[in-house]
């Protein structure tokens, strides 16, 4: 018995955990609808019948049910999971001592051993807590680095770890052959869209204020140049401190500019250092090769008289 005690587990892997919950037990609705897979299958509509079975299995589990359905899907394809069915099927029978109906499915099961693909996933030095799945189902540790037998056909495998971006890749299980999958040893640092999406919002900030600062800068510059000129022109209405009214005028005037041109000065100073450093500290977003629909950048602008933003954007 030990010797096929292996082939059942396998064959209990290949089992979703959906079809292996409990549910209310109603036998006239599983008698009606193995009665009409029978049928399809009489006409050779097989497709059609294997949903009706397992449906019928999940209502009132039977091993007659058990048997159509593997002979159902071993007819649409889907080999591993009629060799199951078959081991399955052969273990109730024996337990139920119906040793002829054991013989026939160990027999069926036999006969589709050398036809099952087998597939490999590796997880050699994932990072703690990777989460490992085969078409949405997981993948316990324990069947890493296994040989398991799986339907022909195109399977998803799937990895995940905390702090991490999902991992994917897909493979086409043939009859007979041995897939090897490798999940990456490092998965990539999560950069997905809500970080992304924060990078960007915390760029354009840093750059309205880099902007802004810069337009203050500009101002600043504007007051310092008017505050110059002020002082200059006074010069010819003074004689050392003695000034008239239009002197004392343009030196209350000078002394004023100067002092906004040095607080807008400095204020810009700070802002544009502020908003730099924004910029230089937001995360990450993926490269594009293009400027995408929509997108406003803000460029800061001075002159002799003062300054601003000018914004640059691409609209489709």
């Amino acid at each position: 018995m030990r010797g096929r005690a292996v082939p059942i587990a396998l064959a209990l892997l290949l089992v979703p955990a959906a079809a292996l919950a409990e549910a209310p037990p109603d036998p006239a609705a599983a008698q009606a609808l193995f009665f009409d897979a029978r049928s399809l299958m009489e006409q050779g509509r097989y497709a059609e019948a294997c949903p009706k079975l397992e449906e019928s299995l999940r209502l009132d589990a039977g091993i007659g049910t058990r048997f159509n359905l593997a002979d159902c899907n071993e007819r649409i394809g889907k080999i591993t999971s009629a060799w199951a069915g078959f081991l399955d099927v052969a273990a109730q029978s024996r337990a139920a001592k119906q040793l002829d109906r054991e013989r026939v499915a160990r027999k069926r099961a036999a006969a589709l051993e050398t036809r099952l693909p087998k597939l490999i996933v590796d997880v050699d030095g994932a990072p703690e807590g990777t989460d490992v799945q085969r078409d949405g189902h997981p993948i316990g540790s324990a069947a890493w680095g296994v040989a398991i037998p799986v339907d022909p056909g195109a399977h998803r495998i799937s990895a995940s770890a905390p702090g991490k971006d999902p991992w994917e890749t897909t493979v086409e299980a043939g009859e007979g052959a041995t897939l090897r999958v490798t999940v990456p040893r490092e998965l990539a640092t999560r950069t997905g869209p809500a970080a992304a999406k924060r990078g960007a919002t915390r760029r354009t900030v840093g750059w309205l204020t880099a902007g802004f600062g810069a337009a203050a800068i500009g101002v600043g510059l504007g007051f310092g140049l008017s505050s110059l000129a002020s002082r200059d022109e006074s010069r010819t209405h003074c004689t050392g401190d003695a000034c008239d009214a239009a002197g004392l005028r343009l030196r209350a005037d000078a002394i004023s500019s100067g002092s906004i041109a040095t607080i807008a000065t400095l204020a810009g100073g700070a802002a544009v250092a502020g908003g730099l450093m924004l910029v230089l500290t937001a995360p990450a977003s993926a490269p594009s090769t293009h400027e995408p629909a929509g997108k406003l950048r803000a460029t800061p602008t001075m002159a002799m008289g003062g300054g601003g933003l000018m914004l640059q954007g691409v609209f489709r």
